[in-house]
């Protein structure tokens, strides 16, 4: 896709600290914006002069996306530097599923940055799956990520991960006690059958791995 020049909309938008982190602490050059919404953050990040192939399930806010539609339909043979994933992974109805088609469009050495809301109490039309970050950790790892070098905040109405597309080698997995002991070696911090996943932020001040 051609570098698009766009004026930069100001933030704050949904994940602007993900996004700021992401531009700040690494060099990329592609990106596939899934769930684009308005078009904000590909706008800035074109402003930046990144090369943003964007998708959205429908257009939104006068934003034109380069592909409407269920992004299980979505076929591209290349392979992004960055996939971001803004306040989308809420609504998929198999998580799972989506977290590893993020992965697949998602070069070996590339990255993955998603987003989502903090769990709530209140149950709204859309809105799937609640999130805390443990949550978000282990069905990461669960979907094949190695996450010992993710970087993680909770900050507003957003909950963000930025993580290298490592693939992990899982071990067997019984979906039941004991899985989170099998699981340890690939989360960033110590974890334990039973632990608080309500994490406010792991390594998003340091500096990111080499």
């Amino acid at each position: 896709m051609a570098r698009v020049a766009a004026k930069s909309p100001a933030p704050p938008w949904l994940g602007d600290q993900a996004l700021s982190l992401l531009l700040r602490d690494y060099a990329f050059d592609s990106v596939l914006d899934v769930g684009c919404g308005n078009g904000r953050q590909a706008q800035h990040l074109r402003a930046h002069g990144k090369q943003v192939t964007t998708i959205s399930f429908e257009a939104y806010g006068g934003f034109a996306p380069d592909f409407v539609g269920d992004f299980d339909d979505y076929a591209s043979e290349q392979r992004f530097d960055v996939v971001w994933c803004s306040h989308a992974l809420e609504h998929q109805p198999n998580v799972g599923r989506f977290l590893q088609r993020l992965l697949h469009f998602t070069k070996p050495d590339g990255l993955l940055a998603i987003t989502v809301p903090p769990a709530r109490p209140r149950i709204v039309g859309g809105h799937l799956t609640l999130w805390n970050a443990g949550l978000l950790l282990y069905n990461l790892i669960v979907a094949g990520i190695d996450c010992r070098d993710a970087r993680l905040k909770t900050y507003g109405y957003n909950l963000s991960v930025i993580v290298p597309a490592r693939r992990a080698q899982l071990p067997a997995l019984r979906h039941d006690v004991g899985d989170i002991e099998r699981l340890a070696a690939f989360f960033p911090m110590p974890v334990r059958q039973g632990f608080d996943g309500r994490i406010e932020q792991i390594g998003w001040d340091r500096p990111p791995p080499r």
